[in-house]
């Protein structure tokens, strides 16, 4: 906006980058005829974090608990077209007060606490704001990245020597 005067800017998010309107349509009906008795967020949960899932359920009229049984096919369609081109205006900004709380991010369900270690990938390491913890500004953000960051170091650095040891370089 600083650079079209203050103009209102479109942004547009496609959750799903490697499927158009019609390829996300055909994998949605897929996934929910592999299990036509669960719920549709549950379907499509590992298409998108549950939040946004959820709010893009909404946006298309979509009640999350409904199954694929009970869903007709435009409503499909919709979901389809707000997963590969959401679109708003975004036209100002908050101000700073109502800047106060952060959240989303990595899920401390796929963390080892006590090292920060992925529970789904080896080697990886997760800390600070990458991580979906609500903490309110002010000093507790930078407390939990700099704690959960010094963890997370620490362990990485034991794991890359464990590794190293374990795999010597001919």
């Amino acid at each position: 906006m600083k650079k079209n005067g203050g103009q209102a800017v479109t942004v547009r998010i496609n959750s799903m980058p490697d499927d158009n309107a019609e390829s996300a349509f055909q994998l949605l009906n897929k996934l929910m005829k592999d299990e036509p008795k669960k719920a549709l967020k549950n379907v499509w949960k590992s298409l998108a974090q549950e939040r946004w899932l959820l709010f893009l359920l909404d946006r298309a009229g979509i009640d999350p608990q409904l199954t694929g049984a009970e869903l007709p096919a435009d409503k499909v369609r919709a979901l389809a077209a707000e997963m590969t081109a959401f679109t708003m205006t975004v036209s100002g900004t908050q101000p700073i007060e109502k800047a106060f709380v952060t959240g989303g991010g990595v899920s401390i369900k796929e963390i080892e606490p006590k090292t920060m270690h992925s529970k789904k990938k080896p080697g990886l390491f997760f800390c600070g704001e990458i991580l979906d913890i609500h903490g309110y500004t002010g000093g507790y953000n930078i407390t939990s990245a700099l704690v959960t960051g010094h963890v997370a170091g620490k362990n990485a650095a034991e794991f890359a020597d464990s590794y190293q040891t374990e795999s010597p370089i001919a």
